[in-house]
């Protein structure tokens, strides 16, 4: 069951887009449990995108269905989910004001383990931002097509177009967008590492990003840490649909493959 709503936000001072797919009004409806809370999927889009391109550009709600997870497709406008200077506060209403909300009014769970964030082009970027400067929130992280960048000590083309989108200290070590420092930090945060997949197209622009990223993890002896997969593709919702179901694979899912399960009990023959 898929919801559009509209809400008003106070950290962006108005009324806010959001899509939610919830996995009931299913086939296996007796399957789920009075006041059961979902796992869920957080989704980030890229850069000129909108919350709809998740839910109609690749089949997740159909591997949400499957497998029995809520997914929030997020508006994060052309934000690079900042606090922005002119004061809508994406970063605080996509990791606060937006989950509070939606946990108010529907049975998402608030568990670390059962909460995941992912994202394309920007949102990759917005995904490992957010992801691993909250390792209290996220227990799994994807990234595509992104890198992530680490525009601090590697600005790509196009940045400084895109910095009103940043506050004074925003690109400085230590702060939320000093991607690779949060990365660097997880180990001591105290919560287990996460589950992080990275993966970029051979052909996507954004491939020298992946490259930087994969190398400094490497050198910092992490690899153990990050799955890296990279196949031929470009920047588009050919690999991002390939590399949702990819990273959806990796999750500590409670219910994976439960369509099926219902199935076959109804349907031995068909096993």
């Amino acid at each position: 069951m898929s919801f559009h709503l509209i809400h008003f936000t106070k950290n962006l001072n108005g009324y806010e887009d959001v899509n939610l797919y919830l996995p009931v009004g299913t086939e296996y409806e007796d399957m789920v449990a009075p006041g059961e809370k979902f796992q869920t999927l957080w989704l980030l889009h890229g850069h000129a995108g909108n919350f709809m391109e998740w839910p109609q550009y690749s089949a997740i709600e159909k591997l949400a269905m499957l497998n029995k997870f809520a997914v929030v497709s997020v508006d994060g406008d052309n934000s690079f989910y900042n606090d922005m200077p002119n004061g809508d506060s994406y970063y605080t209403y996509i990791t606060e004001e937006l989950p509070a909300f939606l946990r108010k009014h529907f049975p998402l769970s608030d568990k670390r383990e059962d909460n995941f964030i992912a994202g394309l082009s920007m949102g990759g970027y917005g995904a490992s931002k957010l992801g691993f400067a909250n390792p209290d929130k996220y227990c799994a992280i994807g990234i595509f097509s992104a890198g992530p960048a680490d525009i601090l000590n590697n600005p790509f083309e196009g940045l400084l177009e895109m910095s009103s989108n940043f506050k004074e200290g925003d690109l400085e070590p230590g702060k939320v967008n000093d991607i690779w420092g949060s990365f660097l930090k997880l180990k001591d945060s105290g919560y287990p590492m996460p589950i992080i997949y990275d993966a970029c197209g051979k052909q996507d622009f954004a491939h020298v990003w992946y490259d930087q990223f994969k190398a400094f993890v490497e050198e910092k002896g992490m690899s153990e840490y990050v799955i890296f997969e990279d196949w031929d593709g470009v920047h588009d919702w050919t690999f991002w649909d390939t590399a949702v179901h990819k990273f959806v694979d990796l999750l500590p899912l409670k219910d994976r493959g439960i369509w099926r399960k219902w199935y076959n009990e109804r349907h031995p023959e068909a096993r």
